[in-house]
């Protein structure tokens, strides 16, 4: 049925970069290389779109079933035609996790992202994060292997925007910083339509946005954030907050740490 397969890449997007609960997982490791790992939980959309569905509409859709793959970036970057060559080389040592069992209100997509150095995790947020190049560009390519081709081309919206898009992140030794960017907010605002979005987030109930960073020394100070947890060990610092809050208040998501 038209109407399943319309919905299902209405909602995908939304869960790829807004409207599920998020967790951002950053490692650093003495030596400044590491690993960023985003974790989207779209299961509360699998849910709300059975509501529009039957079993035989989702059967047709090939959305009875349960998928999980797992896809290397390397497969699709190399000759994506869209990504400048510097971009290639921040993403292609990534991979992505899907996971989608609509009859069992399951769904994730992870996203894992290898790092050389501090410098190259600066520039492989700016990349995830870019309108020109980089992962939306991306998602056309990867959308075939996803059930009935997942409509790559009506999928793949460069207009969505992560959350994280509007903040400044300097990473150096010693100091996680992590700062909002006025400019960019208001950019990412306008694209989300934010009252709007609000109502649909609704729908959804409670969506967290969960940040974790694991550094390679005990934290000697953190400041800017209240609801900063540190770890037994010191050396992981953790912010949950409420997704569609820090969508209005985004200073949630910001602090410095100092390591």
């Amino acid at each position: 049925m038209k109407k399943v397969r319309l919905l299902l890449l209405v909602l995908m997007p939304l869960a790829f970069f807004s409207c599920t609960d998020t967790r951002e997982e950053l490692e650093i490791k003495s030596n400044g290389s590491g690993t960023l790992v985003m974790k989207s939980d779209f299961s509360k959309v699998l849910e709300m779109m059975k509501g529009f569905a039957g079993d035989n509409d989702l059967a047709k859709d090939g959305l009875d079933r349960a998928f999980d793959t797992v896809m290397l970036m390397k497969d699709y970057v190399d000759t994506a035609k869209d990504i400048p060559a510097d971009k290639k080389e921040l993403l292609r040592n990534g991979k992505i996790h899907l996971v989608m069992n609509a009859k069992e209100n399951q769904g994730r997509f992870d996203m894992s992202f290898p790092f050389a150095s501090t410098d190259k995790l600066q520039q492989l947020y700016e990349s995830m994060n870019s309108s020109s190049g980089g992962l939306k560009g991306m998602f056309g390519g990867m959308g075939k292997n996803l059930p009935n081709g997942g409509g790559a081309d009506q999928g793949n919206d460069k207009g969505m925007s992560q959350l994280s898009s509007v903040y400044d992140i300097t990473i150096k030794d010693g100091l996680y910083s992590r700062q909002v960017n006025k400019t960019r907010y208001e950019d990412f605002t306008r694209a989300m339509k934010l009252e709007e979005f609000k109502q649909v987030g609704a729908m959804f109930g409670a969506m967290d946005y969960t940040l974790l960073v694991k550094l390679p020394r005990q934290v000697k100070k953190i400041t800017g954030n209240s609801k900063a947890t540190l770890s037994d060990d010191k050396k992981t610092v953790t912010v949950k907050t409420d997704l569609i809050e820090t969508m209005e208040h985004p200073e949630q998501l910001a602090l410095d740490i100092e390591y």
